[in-house]
Order: structure tokens, then C-alpha cells, then sequence
């Protein structure tokens, strides 16, 4: 699918200890709306078929719901948000969202239940909100795409928040190795996991989907980390997303990611699937190395 993406902002009323952006709830800011018209503008009936929105969080913005209105006006078919769902808890708010062209919900889920949801997002009620907003939105008739990140306080329970998403009937699970940037870089030692440490809990978590016949896939992993769970990993080759971040665009943002926050090794000059795989996050090799791959780095 051919996308643009819009960073909305850095606010949010969480702040996950491992949030990639450094979000947190102190942080206040206002929206270029100008700035989002004139992307919106310049790229409509250009193709794109969708409009990804995330942040920080954006439905804590006063100006959310006009912003979806502006993306309806410049007739983009499809709206997708990437949220905690707090806000959602609230029926009339989660409806509102939908009517205003929001059809695809991709919602974070870290935990398999409030205590271990919580201490992440450092908000007490952020697990039962994010289930109801859940629950709110499949009661409306739109697709939910749960989002799961491992980390080293979940790393046993991944499969529960597996069987959880499917209890709450939504359609497509991923499950993402971590990104260590922003507070979980500042958090590295506590946050960070090996992909040794995770293997055998994902490849659980994602046998459980399949034989519930739910979609999943993989986010993040270097193929050679996932052997044998290489299918699940999403083809971003199908994804294409050009991003407005603040104040500056990227026309293709997987290939910033690719080129610019990952790192080949040396067997990658050998594997069968460089192609489709950047290599591994540079700042994972910064503190892990890049043994548990079995080769050194050059």
C-alpha cells in the first residue's frame, strides 16, 4: 500500500519506558496545522491510499478531529491510527474518530494484564482504557492492529498478550523487537533484551495466532534472528510511506530506516535475504555486539 505517514506529535499522555519518540506526558505542544495542509495538499490524488497518523499521541490533540476532516477534504480513501487507545475508552470520543474516517486502529498493547501494561506506560487505568478503547472501536466495525514490543519485563508473557488480543477480537497481531533509540536507549540496560532472550517466546506468541487463524507478522528482527519465522517478518517492500516528521519529509521511509539506523555484518554479504533485511539496529551492536549471530563485526 502506498502511504503517507504524519509524525503528529511528541505528546502523549504515557510515557513508555521505552518509547522510541521520548514521549512523555509533561511534554505540551501545538500542531502546524498550516504545515499538515500543505502536505495533505501537495500529495493528494497522487496515488497515496492511505493516510497513517501517529506520534506521541495524537487523539490528546484539541485539534485531532479537524486534522481528520482536513485528510477527508483532500479525499484520501483511507485513514490509519497508530495509538494507545486511551482516549478510545470513551465511546462517544471513539466514535467520533471513526466517523471522521479513521478505519484502522493500531493500537499498543505491552502487557498481559494492568500491572504489567502499567508499569510500562507509567500510568495507572492505561491497560484498562487501551482494552475498552479496543473493544470500542470492533463494537464501530473498524480493524484493530495490535501492537506488542518485547522487552525484558514481558518477554515471558508475549503469548499471553497474544491470546488476549484474539479474545478481544482483533485482526492483525504484530510483534516488534525493540528500537533502541529515545528512552530506550537512556534505558538500555533495563529495557533491552537479546534476540536470544526473545526467540523462543515469539516464535510461541506467533504459533499461537496462527493456530487461531489470526494474521501476524514480525517487526524490526534481522532474518537471520528469526530462522524459520522469516515469513512473518512484514515486507515493507509493500508498504511504502512517505513521511512528514516536524518540519521535514522523507520520501521513502523505509529506506531512511534501512540505511540509516541499521548496520550490515559481515554474513550479511552471504544471506539470501539482505534484500529485504537492513541489518541489525546500530545501537544494538553498540552494547550487545554482535555475537549471538556468530560472526564479528568489521
Amino acid at each position: 500500500m502506498k502511504s503517507i505517514s504524519i509524525h503528529l506529535t511528541d505528546q502523549c499522555n504515557n510515557s513508555c519506558i521505552f518509547c522510541v519518540v521520548n514521549s512523555h506526558q509533561n511534554r505540551k505542544e501545538g500542531v502546524n496545522k498550516k504545515l499538515i495542509e500543505g502536505f495533505l495538499k501537495e500529495n493528494a490524488g497522487k496515488g497515496f491510499e492511505n493516510v497513517n497518523i501517529h506520534g506521541g499521541e495524537a487523539t490528546v490533540l484539541d485539534d485531532f478531529v479537524d486534522i481528520l476532516k482536513l485528510i477527508r477534504q483532500y479525499g484520501y480513501p483511507q485513514v490509519s491510527l497508530q495509538t494507545n487507545a486511551r482516549k478510545l475508552s470513551d465511546p462517544s470520543y471513539a466514535k467520533e474518530v471513526y466517523e471522521n474516517g479513521v478505519n484502522l486502529f493500531v493500537v499498543s498493547l505491552h502487557g498481559k494484564d494492568a500491572e504489567e501494561h502499567d508499569t510500562i506506560t507509567q500510568v495507572e487505568g492505561s491497560f484498562n482504557e487501551a482494552v475498552e478503547g479496543i473493544k470500542n472501536v470492533k463494537r464501530l466495525g473498524a480493524k484493530v492492529r495490535t501492537n506488542t514490543v518485547a522487552y525484558k519485563g514481558n518477554i515471558q508473557s508475549i503469548p499471553e498478550v497474544a491470546l488476549l488480543a484474539i479474545s478481544l477480537g482483533v485482526d492483525h497481531v504484530n510483534l516488534s523487537a525493540m528500537h533502541p533509540v529515545g528512552k530506550a536507549y537512556e534505558n538500555f540496560n533495563r529495557v533491552v533484551p537479546t534476540y536470544e532472550q526473545i526467540r523462543e517466546k515469539i516464535f510461541e506468541a506467533v504459533d499461537v495466532c496462527v493456530s487461531h487463524n489470526c494474521v501476524v507478522t514480525l517487526e524490526g528482527f534481522p532474518n537471520c534472528a528469526i530462522k524459520g519465522y522469516e515469513k512473518y517478518q512484514i515486507n515493507w517492500e509493500e508498504n511504502e510511506f512517505k513521511l512528514l516528521y516536524h518540519n521535514f519529509v522523507l520520501d521513502n521511509y523505509a529506506t531512511f530506516m534501512e540505511k540509516e539506523t541499521k548496520k550490515r555484518i559481515p554474513a550479511c554479504k552471504d544471506c539470501t535475504k539482505k534484500t529485504v533485511c537492513g541489518g541489525v539496529y546500530k545501537e544494538y551492536l553498540e552494547f550487545f555486539g554482535d555475537s549471538e549471530f556468530g560472526f564479528k563485526e568489521e
